[in-house]
């Protein structure tokens, strides 16, 4: 809670009684939601607010605590405020809050309002408050009205200024006599009632303020405050003598000296006539650094305070860090890379190292997830993993509403019948909504899990997963596809080494270069440009988005493997080709112009075709590639020139490449199954209805892959008809750059999509240790069939053979064989009966080699 920031409450409150006469009206504008300016009313904690030109809002200039806070807006000098839509019973003493300018504005002033008839008519509160910092600062103003009341906040000036953490004190009746009141924070406390503070490392302390008010009209007298016990303390007093409605603070202390529990007293003497010797029971608990104390002790203590527990590993690398450990307490997370290498899941472990909080962007510490981990101060982080039996910890069955009340934090559940907002296939590193009978929550799936990729469940099912927190988020964290119920995704010929195929990608690198359009760190955009090629170990790359000529160069440069075409065309953003020099061979590159219309090609941005023979085992292929990047947006003349562009160029393709070896790649900046803009038809039917192509990656999009970012399928690649008996099935996918942390932010904002051919036939690795056999894979008989052919292959011995058909985009439609077999000629019959007319693909995958063929269904 924010509330026990605002107040320096460092320790929780066990009271006996308390009396409740004088409450306090506390909004933290957590609980709300709303993203835009102009009029809404908003549901908070307290209660029902009108935010007129105001929203909650949490950007890097916003002031607040905890995970948002209130924007207000009067660039356009319009009426802005912000206004309860309820009355606080028990009228008002005071109100406080927090007000800072947003970002660097200045000159913005607060108007304080109050109503007693429900907001017919409202009265000001002194002159309009000026916010003179770009930091919160605190802002009480005396009200001292009783009865019902709501209040309004009216912002002044011409530029934007943020609110937060309001808090309005209940009217005070004054007493006949002297009359002693004792609060700690927003709680009043009663005499014989207590305070535990909670457990204290020795050699640190534990502090809680507390006020002493005079709600009688006689002046009280403090003779003294005072404490008994080891270790506990209490600061002198500033004021001994309060006249009605004043107060004093005081300061209380516990600050250890061993281990072991603490028991003393706090004692307020006065001329009180309600109580003259005031008396509160004080308790404490210290322990040495290096004991073993429970999770749920660690977690209560500052941070930076160094603790050691000990616990059962649930999460140990699944997620590249942090681990997840747990005790029968609680449990914590722990961020230190050795750790993290040396468990796994079941192990019993101990921890000994200061508490943190992972916090890459502005919040308050509470709103991030708490682990032990390495400071600024403190990297001396201990551990053991124990040489004893794994036992997995059995997930807590739980309720979505108990994971986003905070209390489960970092502790394994699993939620019944929860189903998941989403279609399709999970991408990295992205949140979804999860919902059961309590509630919804966030899902989130982390880029190292091998859930990416994976389709989401369509019915509702059990999740499992470690309860994280972000920005004031609790989020359900699956571990692995198990959690989930669903299967892992494979592709094939992942085992084949990759000197044997061709490989080919496709690749936006937003604004390549150009900090001021794109990452804005261009030395590491470079780097982890450089490690995505590197890893994918591709042939040829096809290249978008190179803002700057001469950083690409120096890619070039930095890339010994490889050599660089890039477009000539003036725009800004050039496209690229970079090839690998020891399998590919350039013969001729160029921007085709002829018969495409310059408008209609993003003014200039025309297609770059890159001629090359490409030899794989021995094997050369004459391929042209043609690398795009149409007009993007999504207006109506941004769709039309993409259906034009699309026209221009496979116009240009039948009429001088039709019987040529053809890949089209690039940008698309459009779906396939239909357009963005407006659901219209995709500008590329024209290539999806000619049977002479194939847009490979469309299955990819029908799965509900994306490849800008979250958003959308919009990179894709195409080939002709004479490359596809030797494309190698399956293998196209979106490319999960889990190696890279902060891919989306310092890298791109597309990720690379990329398949794969075979040219020739492919012999075991060996790296592998296993023997290459020959075998054959004959044609089909008959082609073209009706609705059953026979397919025939020979093995040369023993080994295990899968044999699959794909149609045209690479779908799986049969697995014949998938079996250990014997040496000799084999004989497979395919019944395509519920099969439509068309293309299909048979593949034989057998000691490491791999054959494919085409054969026509015609019915």
């Amino acid at each position: 809670m924010k509330l026990s920031r605002l107040l320096s409450l460092t320790l929780i409150l066990v009271l006996v009684s308390s009396l409740n006469i004088y409450a306090q009206l506390f909004e933290d504008f957590e609980s709300g939601d709303k993203s835009f300016y102009g009029g809404a009313s908003v549901t908070l904690s307290s209660g029902d607010w009108y935010f007129e030109e105001s929203l909650l809002g949490n950007l890097s200039n916003d002031n607040f605590n905890g995970s948002q806070g209130v924007r207000m807006d009067r660039r356009d000098g319009v009426d802005t405020y912000i206004e309860m839509q309820f009355d606080k019973a028990n009228g008002a003493d005071e109100i406080s809050f927090y007000m800072a300018n947003y970002g660097s504005t200045s000159g913005n002033t607060i108007l304080v309002q109050y109503s007693t008839d429900g907001g017919s008519n409202w009265t000001s509160i002194g002159e309009p408050i000026e916010a003179t910092s770009n930091d919160l600062e605190q802002v009480t103003l005396k009200v001292e009205v009783d009865g019902n009341i709501r209040f309004k906040l009216v912002q002044g000036g011409s530029e934007r200024l943020n609110i937060d953490d309001l808090l309005i004190t209940d009217f005070v009746q004054a007493q006949d006599e002297a009359t002693l009141l004792v609060t700690s924070g927003v709680e009043t406390l009663s005499d014989d009632g207590s305070i535990t503070f909670p457990k204290t490392l020795v050699g640190t302390n534990r502090t809680e303020t507390l006020t002493i008010k005079n709600v009688g009209n006689t002046d009280l007298s403090i003779s003294s405050v005072a404490t008994t016990g080891l270790g506990f303390s209490v600061t002198d007093l500033t004021d001994s003598t309060l006249a009605f409605n004043e107060s004093t603070s005081v300061t209380l202390t516990y600050e250890p000296i061993a281990s072991g529990e603490a028991q003393g007293t706090f004692v307020v003497s006065s001329n009180a006539t309600n109580v003259a010797e005031f008396n509160l029971t004080l308790s404490g608990e210290a322990f040495e650094d290096g004991d073993i104390i429970p999770i749920a002790d660690a977690r209560e203590l500052p941070l930076g305070t160094r603790v050691s527990v000990t616990g059962r590993v649930t999460v140990a690398n699944e997620f590249g860090g942090p681990l997840y450990m747990q005790d029968a307490t609680a449990g914590i997370a722990v961020f230190w890379s050795d750790l993290h290498a040396a468990a796994e899941i079941g192990d019993s472990i101990s921890v000994t190292g200061p508490l943190n909080v992972f916090k890459p962007i502005a919040g308050a510490d509470s709103d991030f997830l708490l682990q032990i981990s390495a400071t600024d101060t403190d990297n001396n982080i201990l551990f053991e993993v124990f040489d004893v039996e794994k036992r997995e910890v059995t997930p807590k069955p739980v309720t979505l509403a108990q994971v986003n009340a905070g209390t489960l934090e970092a502790q394994l559940v699993q939620i019944a019948n929860a189903t998941i907002d989403h279609s399709g296939v999970f991408q990295a590193n992205t949140n979804y909504t999860i919902s059961d009978n309590t509630g919804d929550a966030e899902l989130r799936i982390d880029n190292n899990t091998n859930l990416v990729n994976v389709s989401a469940p369509v019915q509702a099912t059990n999740v499992v997963g470690v309860v994280g927190k972000f920005a004031g988020i609790n989020q359900l964290l699956p571990r692995f596809t198990e959690d989930l119920d669903v299967e892992e995704v494979t592709f094939p010929g992942d085992s084949i080494s990759k000197d044997q195929t061709f490989d080919i990608v496709t690749w936006n690198v937003e604004w390549f270069g150009d900090a001021g359009n794109g990452p804005e760190d261009d030395s590491l955009q470079f780097e982890n440009v450089k490690e995505v090629i590197t890893t994918l170990d591709a042939d040829v790359y096809a290249l978008q988005e190179i803002a700057n000529t001469e950083l690409f160069a120096d890619l070039d440069d930095a890339l010994t493997d490889y050599r660089s075409i890039i477009a000539t065309f003036s725009q800004t953003q050039k496209t690229a080709f970079l090839y690998k020099s020891s399998t590919v061979q350039m013969r001729a590159q160029g921007l085709i112009t002829s018969g495409m219309n310059s408008s209609d090609w993003a003014n200039g941005r025309f297609p770059l075709m890159f001629r090359f023979n490409a030899t794989i085992n021995g094997e050369v292929r004459d391929i042209y590639a043609y690398n795009i990047h149409a007009k993007a947006f999504g207006e109506d003349t941004d769709y039309s020139q993409r259906v034009n562009a699309s026209i221009q160029l496979k116009t240009y393709l039948d009429d001088n490449r039709a019987d040529d070896n053809v890949i089209i790649l690039g940008d698309f900046n459009d779906e396939m199954l239909a357009s963005t803009y407006n659901s219209e038809p995709s500008p590329y039917k024209n290539f999806q209805d000619d049977p002479e192509y194939t847009v490979v990656t469309k299955s990819l999009e029908e799965a509900g892959y994306t490849s800008y970012s979250s958003y959308s399928m919009i990179d894709h690649i195409i080939f002709t008809s004479e490359l596809s008996d030797e494309h190698y099935a399956g293998t196209q996918r979106v490319e999960n750059p889990f190696y890279i942390g902060s891919y989306l932010s310092q890298t791109s904002d597309h990720f690379p999509v990329w398949t794969r051919f075979v040219f020739g036939e492919i012999t075991a690795n060996e790296n592998d240790n296993e023997i290459a056999q020959t075998f054959k894979l004959h044609q089909n008989y008959p082609n073209p069939f009706n609705p059953s052919t026979v397919i025939n292959y020979e093995l040369s011995q023993s080994t295990n053979v899968v044999l699959e058909v794909f149609d045209i985009a690479g779908r799986k439609i049969s697995t014949l064989v998938n079996a250990k077999q014997s040496a000799g000629k084999q004989s497979v019959t395919f019944n395509a009966g519920n099969l439509s007319s068309g293309v299909y693909i048979y593949r034989l995958h057998a000691g490491g080699q791999i054959l494919t063929k085409k054969m026509m269904l015609i019915k």
